[in-house]
């Protein structure tokens, strides 16, 4: 099994989403002119099939510290989501709410640009848990969050995802 020791530190994006994606397998072209109840749909594609991993804390956590590690940290979480990804030759990198929805609308547009940061991490597939610290900057909280990586031996990336993790359509974000 693959044995991982990493820490790195970024920010949860401008918008308050956390997401991560694999940019050889995810598929989110929709067209120039597509809609949420178009975009929500192509995110829960790759989502249940382990090219994208997001989740929304919250516009009261937007820029604010994110860890992203191989090892949980002690602090108590207020609430976790864990989803399986499958990381190709690729890699997977820690992308924004932004450069998804440009991908979904430009069909040349990648989910990912030169300034989102890349993890260095074999090819494999890994549970992704999301646990969330605070609910708002005013916690005073650092990190707000932190994404912990653990590899699985074995299996298939098969989910039943019917929801954005945190994430209510209309909600400011």
């Amino acid at each position: 099994m693959i044995q991982l020791n990493f820490e790195l530190q970024t920010e949860v994006d401008e918008d308050g989403f956390v997401a991560l994606v694999c940019s050889d397998a995810y598929s989110g072209f929709i067209g120039e002119d597509w809609t949420l109840d178009q975009l929500i749909p192509c995110f829960l594609k790759n989502l249940n099939t382990g090219a994208l991993f997001v989740a929304h804390l919250g516009p009261e956590l937007a820029n604010e510290p994110l860890r992203i590690s191989s090892t949980r940290s002690p602090i108590t979480a207020l609430r976790e989501s864990a989803s399986l990804i499958q990381v190709g030759h690729a890699g997977i990198h820690v992308t924004d709410y932004t450069q998804l929805t440009m991908s979904a609308q430009f069909a040349d547009e990648p989910p990912i640009t030169s300034s989102h940061l890349t993890l260095s991490i074999p090819s494999g597939i890994y549970q992704v848990t999301l646990r969330q610290f605070a609910l708002s900057y005013e916690d005073g909280v650092d990190p707000v969050a932190e994404l912990i990586f653990e590899p699985l031996a074995t299996g298939e990336v098969e989910q039943g995802f019917e929801a954005i993790p945190w994430w209510t359509p209309g909600q400011e974000h």
